[in-house]
């Protein structure tokens, strides 16, 4: 599909040389891989902002404070003398 996109002078000279560079004629092809990649990763951020409210106040302030015990336990047996 042909679409009509507006570009700054250097957007465009740097898309021009980009071009140049992989040896393609035009830039449709870099511009349409650029918009995949931006919108695959737009759904990703989506997809870890949904998971982080998902988990949201998952743990209790008793789970938290049971990790943070086990956590010194294990941190205090550890050794730290390595000779």
């Amino acid at each position: 599909m042909r679409t009509t996109v507006e570009l700054s002078d250097p957007l465009y000279r740097r898309l021009k040389a980009a071009a140049v560079d992989r040896g393609v004629r035009g830039f449709s092809p870099i511009v349409e891989e650029a918009v995949a990649e931006y919108l695959d990763a737009e759904g990703e951020r989506r997809d870890i902002v949904r998971a982080i409210e998902d988990a949201e106040g998952a743990w209790t302030e008793a789970d938290v404070a049971e990790w943070e015990d086990a956590r010194r336990r294990a941190w205090s047996g550890w050794k730290t003398d390595r000779s």
